[in-house]
């Protein structure tokens, strides 16, 4: 059966691979700056130790295991947003992926004491297709907050240490 997992078309894509942004900061410096703002208040982020795969945040590429219309139409039903917005992802084959490469990070609630990691060989990914009631608690506090959405957040995250060829990767639209 084959499996999917998620990846944001960056507007300012250069080549046919996923870069890790550490390694982006060398390759393309000025797409690094650009992608790096989201971590603004944050940077703390990218020097989290992920185990297992002994690298830090900000050496891996971040996947998600669910279909990336289900938290924006999750969002829309609640009203964080007026309309999904028309984006692009990679749907990336699990088989095209190292296994000794790649894992699964769970954040169950905030603060740096609820999460784990483990590998996506150990995985079911079926079992992660759905919104994460910590991410349906978290979209549904921010209602009439104003407050700016973090769409992935408690949502399980695939992280792949080093670069993901996508050069044959499908290509699927949210709307």
């Amino acid at each position: 059966m084959t499996q999917l997992l998620y990846h944001g078309i960056p507007q300012d894509l250069k080549g046919s691979e996923l870069v890790p942004l550490g390694q982006l900061r060398t390759k393309y410096p000025e797409l690094a700056a650009q992608y790096l703002r989201k971590y603004e208040g944050r940077e703390t982020i990218l020097e989290r130790k992920i185990p297992l795969l002994n690298c830090l945040w900000n050496d891996v590429v971040q996947l998600l295991p669910l279909h990336p219309q289900k938290i924006f139409d999750r969002q829309k039903e609640l009203g964080l947003i007026a309309e999904i917005p028309a984006y692009n992802y990679f749907a990336i084959d699990t088989s095209t992926l190292d296994p000794t490469s790649a894992a699964v990070y769970f954040k169950t609630a905030p603060g740096e004491a609820h999460w784990s990691v483990e590998w996506l060989s150990n995985t079911r990914i079926e079992e992660l297709q759905d919104i994460p009631p910590a991410t349906d608690k978290y979209y549904r506090s921010l209602r009439d907050s104003g407050q700016a959405v973090f769409n992935y957040q408690f949502i399980p995250h695939v992280l792949y240490k080093g670069v993901i060829d996508i050069s044959n990767a499908k290509i699927i639209s949210i709307k």
